[in-house]
């Protein structure tokens, strides 16, 4: 039996985990549409996603490979730059060898000359010779070292001693001077000394001053005792220093 007044009563049934469940397949029904949309877009456009794999992965493979040849370049670089630097070095001991066995020649050739005066015929000018003059740079442009070889020809074979001078003759503006022994040596004005059996050699430097022009150098020996001999010889600058 009813009762007035009073309103039924409704009984709700509350499933929360039903209602979260649909709205997560909501959501992956959207997503999985949307990627389906996308991919769709993306074919009509004319993307294959497989042939850009395809691509990216080739292209890997070519960066491998170049990488793997500019590894093996720069091998080969610094293999032939070693190389060259063996090359140099060789070439260096070469050329610094055939520079001295040139020297050594020069220096023969010299002796020969000398041996040739020692051994000379009968018929040559006997007593004190001066045999050979050489004059080379010594490292600046004013500044030279020069040999001397003085010997003498004589069948007593006597011990002969004395003194040799040098004088050069130049130009000092437009005035022609001549430089002294001391002047142009640094040395004693007595010049250098000798004394030898069969020959001597002679060295020293000359400083030119500033402004002067060599054009010859004079070589004096003269030699000392009861029969002195005095000999002479004069040079061109231009030939001694060419």
């Amino acid at each position: 039996m009813a009762v007035k007044g009073l309103r039924p009563v409704v009984i709700k049934h509350h499933h929360p985990l039903k209602k979260s469940l649909c709205y997560v397949a909501a959501v992956l029904v959207l997503l999985v549409g949307g990627w389906l949309l996308f991919d769709y877009g993306l074919s009509r456009a004319g993307f294959d996603r497989a042939q850009t794999s395809e691509e990216r992965d080739l292209l890997r493979d070519r960066i491998q490979q170049l990488e793997a040849e500019v590894t093996a370049l720069s091998a080969q670089k610094a293999v032939h730059k070693h190389a060259r630097e063996i090359d140099r070095h060789a070439y260096d001991q070469i050329d610094n060898l055939l520079k001295a066995q040139q020297s050594k020649v020069l220096e023969l050739k010299e002796e020969v000359i000398f041996y040739r005066g020692i051994v000379g015929s009968s018929d040559q000018v006997r007593g004190l010779q001066i045999l050979s003059f050489r004059l080379e740079s010594n490292g600046s442009e004013r500044n030279y070292r020069y040999r001397l070889i003085v010997n003498q020809l004589e069948k007593s074979n006597r011990v002969i001693k004395g003194r040799v001078k040098l004088s050069i003759i130049g130009l000092q503006g437009d005035e022609q001077v001549v430089l002294s022994h001391a002047k142009a040596t640094k040395r004693e004005a007595v010049g250098e000394l000798f004394r030898f059996k069969y020959f001597q050699e002679l060295d020293g430097d000359i400083v030119l001053p500033e402004g002067f022009v060599p054009l010859r150098i004079k070589v004096k020996a003269k030699s000392s005792g009861k029969k002195p001999k005095s000999i002479e010889r004069i040079y061109n600058w231009s030939e001694l220093a060419g």
